[in-house]
């Protein structure tokens, strides 16, 4: 445990993880900020990726695979963590396809993304790229 420690504090001087690092807390800030908002007679109503409806949603992945990238850079295997981010990647493009198809069942556009979806897809893009950008061993 002490040698992946050290390894991360190896890295932080590196622009490069850092960007990755502030991919990753975008990933998990985005899951508890409003995902959808809806608004229908002017009573406005907004849910976040964590809790929805007082039961876990989908959210709760998002974070085991941000926390899963950061475990695979304290390992040494950036290359590896690309694939935590294209799962997150997956799981956000379902989450959007998902919301826009039951939606349009109703016919009316009720609502809009929050700022919660854009900044986990913006996490997970500068996560992923960071992430192969870096090399195996710095």
């Amino acid at each position: 445990m002490n040698k992946c420690v050290e390894t991360l504090k190896g890295k932080i001087k590196n622009p490069i993880f850092i960007a990755c690092l502030a991919g990753m807390a975008l990933m998990i800030l985005g899951v508890f900020l409003p995902l959808y908002k809806i608004s229908l007679f002017g009573i406005s109503k907004s849910m976040n990726y964590f809790y929805v409806e007082g039961e876990l949603a989908d959210g709760i992945y998002i974070l085991i695979l941000a926390i899963g990238m950061l475990v695979l850079h304290a390992f040494n295997k950036p290359k590896f963590a690309c694939i935590p981010a294209i799962l997150s990647l997956a799981l956000l493009i379902h989450c959007y396809l998902d919301i826009k198809d039951s939606l349009s069942s109703v016919g009316m556009n009720l609502g809009s993304f929050g700022i919660g979806f854009y900044l986990m897809i913006l996490g997970t893009i500068v996560a992923g790229v960071t992430s192969f950008l870096l090399k195996d061993k710095e």
